[in-house]
């Protein structure tokens, strides 16, 4: 019996090597030759120790990315995020291995390194122009060199591109560091992972440290890199939450190659999420959460048990004819949904505009805005009738000053007007802002309330005041009493965010941006989520009436709203012991907390462990200096946002300066420069995530800041902001030079085609708008772009469009040109073709001009040239192309 048993066991056994056998055979090369997948780094180590099939080449493979660890370290919310790659070329020719990272757009980089043939190059922090100083002297003496510059957007991406010699390895390493923002009642850690392949050793860590109980953690499913909100709100399931007590919550993320490749046939593609908050009920009546260590001092306030206010809310919405289609329909559903998030003891205002603007009478039947006609003979129209037989009905005792209750019947009359509004005309963002600051000046001359503008726009100022300074000018003096908070919202790729950003700045609010997509409702939601309930208003911190406290941070705050948290830090002499006060003015009336002492004399934090066991860390003393670096920059440049005199702009300048070389943070005034002793060049950059607000990248040799245009892109051209052609020169930033390098043609013969400039008549083509139109639309590959076509620009040159190597080909205003090229196409209706179109000041549409004497002939005739040439790169979606201009 048991030699039978041990016969059937042995049959098993070979039945089933016989079957693994099969399964990679059928799976081997054709030739009969077989070799089980192996880790990329040891491929590379290994490679001499097995016979390689001789189809199976490793010549042309390109560099891989065998290892990529994420480890962010959170301390009282302060996360300090770690990026390590490595790479590995297996090929027996040197490639280029490139290192890319998305980071949020409060993150500064602190860090970077990287390890070539066993040697560690590291990074250093510069001021902006010593660095391009320094870089440019490695430049010129052949070495590789890679600067980065920071660009204050909503998420920034990171590049660098390196050669790596044949069969050789070398690792990247990149640090950022941030201040995590509570938001709707919760802590969100937003990592994105993009590695752009499948990773065999990949993992994600995160570990938060905090001196109160961790409470609602969760990590929802990988996000989109595209959206900001996520309707997925299932949980991640191969992320692991390892508790180690109720202060210390690790979370760690480590797909396998299948589950990866789940994600996507390119890898993991997104944000890798971690949501949490903190139990503040044993001190919500302590005046929130202050700690001192080593004469430092860091203070989070977020109450949560208060009353919200009563407020008078003024929706500012922009119907202008760049809102069609998509985004207004959006602004509409927004609208609906948040009209019922109104509380019954609020008031709501609507405000509409385009070229003119008007206050919502919910009392009359709807009545748009009057259409405006530019540079059109108005013809003959019959007005449509209003039904002006209906009685005025009667909502509340503000009817008059446009103000309603939030009652059943206000709120459907109001949702009625929305789904009737229509676009129209241009863009009045001057008196839009001065009716509504009007509208509130009204209201609070008779009850008290919190007033809030939320003003939406998806373009520039393009009608009555155009000028932004005297906009901000007129918005100041309007809102003189300093009372009411403006929140902007960017919807699209089409506004200015830094002057919408310079409104909100100096007028109690912030801006955000909206982006242009499938979830666009849910983000202007989840906006007016976060200011619906205000808690506190006019809210002040002291620290030490009369003790020794020093480089304290913004302590007054216009407007506390329920599920926010706000932060101060500053230093205190080591000897001194620290009190604090915070007054403001609540639902009740004044509010008080008079005497508020630190926690604890000392807190210990935890050393962050790596490792995935549920082991209890050591301890030391966390340091506070940090965050108070990293919170006294942020408070220096919001500050320059504010302020107008160039004295006050320049010493907030100076000391963010000072701060971020000190600590090694790049910053808006800092850039971090890498030379690598390489003949081969390396490159990187820090550009926006979103592609910029033209929705183009740039690219630009040797890690310059993004250039604020292209030269010898192809269609649709960026053209410069109102410099003159002679002035281009493609690198850098806008006024760097670039040296071009000279080669000979390697080919024979240059076929230069034939081309002929085609008449072109801008009044002609005009005629194919609707009347009212402002805007024409060109299509990208990423995005479509909505371009004025007014005649506002001087007859000049804004830069070159590229025509395969004929010359006097230039971007020029519509109205400035007779002949366009390449001829081939014209500008067909209100959608243009990019084909002999190019963008100007990122704001007009230009055409490609022919500056030629004699237009019907070509510029060339066929020839056979040996020339120097000169190689312009231009960035098109995530394809680089390069263009070859001749120099005769």
């Amino acid at each position: 019996m048991a030699k039978t048993f041990r016969l059937s066991s042995r049959l098993t056994r070979y039945l089933f090597i016989f079957q693994l056998w099969l399964i990679l055979a059928s799976a081997s090369p054709t030739n009969k030759g077989w070799l089980v997948r192996r880790d990329v780094e040891e491929l590379i180590e290994r490679t001499s120790e097995f016979d390689q099939p001789k189809e199976q080449n490793i010549e042309n493979d390109l560099p891989r990315i065998y290892f990529m660890e994420i480890v962010s370290d959170i301390r009282l919310r302060y996360a300090s995020t770690k990026v390590t790659s490595k790479v590995a070329n297996p090929a027996d020719k040197a490639q280029e291995a490139t290192f890319h990272v998305v980071l949020p757009e409060t993150a500064f980089i602190s860090s970077f390194l990287m390890e070539i043939d066993g040697k560690v190059y590291k990074a250093s922090v510069k001021e902006k122009e010593e660095a391009q100083t320094e870089y440019q002297n490695a430049v010129d003496a052949g070495l590789s060199a890679a600067q980065v510059t920071a660009n204050a957007r909503d998420a920034n991406q990171f590049t660098v591109s390196v050669n790596v010699e044949p069969q050789a390895k070398m690792l990247f390493n990149l640090t950022y560091e941030e201040l995590l923002t509570r938001r709707r009642g919760i802590y969100e850690q937003v990592i994105h992972v993009s590695p752009g392949s499948i990773v065999p050793q990949m993992s994600v860590r995160v570990n938060i440290f905090e001196t109160l109980p961790i409470n609602k953690i969760t990590v929802p499913q990988l996000r989109g890199n595209d959206i900001e909100q996520s309707q997925d709100l299932s949980e991640n399931e191969v992320a692991k939450i390892i508790r180690t007590n109720e202060t210390v919550v690790s979370v760690v993320y480590e797909p396998t190659e299948t589950q990866q490749i789940q994600s996507s046939k390119d890898g993991l593609q997104g944000q890798f999420v971690v949501q949490y908050d903190v139990d503040r009920s044993s001190i919500e009546r302590k005046g929130g959460e202050i700690h001192v260590v080593d004469g430092y001092f860091v203070h989070f306030f977020a109450p949560s048990t208060l009353p919200a206010l009563p407020k008078h809310v003024i929706f500012v919405l922009d119907t202008s004819g760049s809102m069609a289609g998509t985004r207004i329909e959006q602004t509409k559903q927004a609208m609906n949904s948040i009209l019922d998030q109104l509380r019954e003891d609020d008031l709501f205002s609507v405000v509409e505009f385009s070229t003119s603007v008007a206050e919502w009478d919910l009392r009359k039947p709807y009545k748009g805005l009057e259409p405006y006609y530019y540079n059109v003979q108005l013809e003959e129209t019959t007005e449509v009738s209003q039904n002006t037989t209906q009685l005025e009905e009667s909502f509340g005792l503000h009817d008059d000053i446009f103000a309603y209750p939030v009652t059943e019947r206000s709120i459907k009359r109001a949702k009625e007007f929305v789904k009737t509004m229509d676009v129209t005309s241009s863009t009045n963002i001057n008196d839009a802002l001065l009716l509504a600051l009007k509208n509130s000046q009204s209201v609070q001359s008779r009850l008290r309330l919190t007033p809030i503008i939320i003003f939406l726009t998806d373009g520039e100022p393009t009608s009555g005041v155009v000028d932004k300074t005297e906009i901000l000018a007129n918005v100041r003096k309007g809102n003189s009493d300093d009372v009411v908070s403006i929140f902007s919202l960017a919807f699209g790729t089409g506004t200015d965010y830094d002057f919408l950003t310079k409104i909100s700045s100096q007028n109690r609010g912030f801006a955000r941006k909206i982006y242009e997509a499938a979830d666009a409702t849910l983000q202007l939601k989840g906006f007016f989520d976060e200011v619906a309930s205000p808690l506190l208003n006019n809210v002040r911190f002291v620290y030490n009436k009369d003790g020794p406290v020093h480089d304290v941070t913004e302590t007054n705050v216009p407007n506390f709203f329920k599920g926010t948290e706000f932060v101060v830090a500053g230093r205190i002499d080591p000897d001194s012991k620290l009190s604090a006060s915070i007054t403001g003015t609540g639902a009740s009336g004044s509010f008080l907390f008079p005497d508020i002492h630190p926690l604890d004399d000392h807190i210990v934090l935890p050393i962050p462990n790596n490792s995935v066991a549920e082991t209890v860390p050591a301890k030391k003393s966390f340091s506070l200096e940090k965050i108070w670096a990293y919170m006294t920059i942020q408070d220096m440049l919001k500050k320059r946002q504010i302020v107008d005199d160039a004295k006050s702009i320049a010493e907030f300048n100076g000391k963010a300066l000072n701060l971020s070389i000190t600590y090694g943070f790049v910053t808006p005034l800092t850039s971090l420069v890498v030379v690598k002793p390489n003949s081969t060049a390396a490159t990187a950059d820090v550009r926006p995530a979103d592609g910029g607000s033209s929705g183009f990248h740039s690219a630009a040799f040797f890690a310059a800041a993004p250039p604020y245009y292209q030269v010898g892109a192809i269609p649709p051209y960026l053209a410069p902001e109102g410099l003159p052609l002679v002035e281009l020169l493609p690198g850098f930033e806008s006024h760097e030079e670039f040296t071009t390098t000279d080669a000979e043609l390697t080919t024979e013969s240059t076929s230069l085609l034939q081309y002929n400039t085609s008449p072109f008549s801008a009044d002609e083509w005009i005629t194919s708008f609707e009347h009212n139109a402002t805007h024409v639309k060109m299509p990208t590959s990423n995005d479509t772009l909505e371009l004025l076509w007014q005649d506002e620009l001087p007859d000049t040159a804004y830069g070159s469009c590229y025509a395969d190597g004929v010359h006097n080909v230039v971007c020029k205003s519509i109205w400035k040109c007779s002949r366009f090229m390449p001829g081939s196409r014209s500008l067909a209706g209100p959608v243009l073709n990019a084909d002999s179109a190019c963008v100007i000041e990122n704001k007009y549409v230009g055409i490609c001009c022919h500056l030629g004497s004699t237009f019907s002939d070509p510029v060339f005739t066929e020839t056979t040239l040996t020339s120097e040439y000169v190689t312009d790169i231009a960035l098109n979606g995530d394809d680089v192309v390069t263009a070859t201009d001749l120099v005769l």
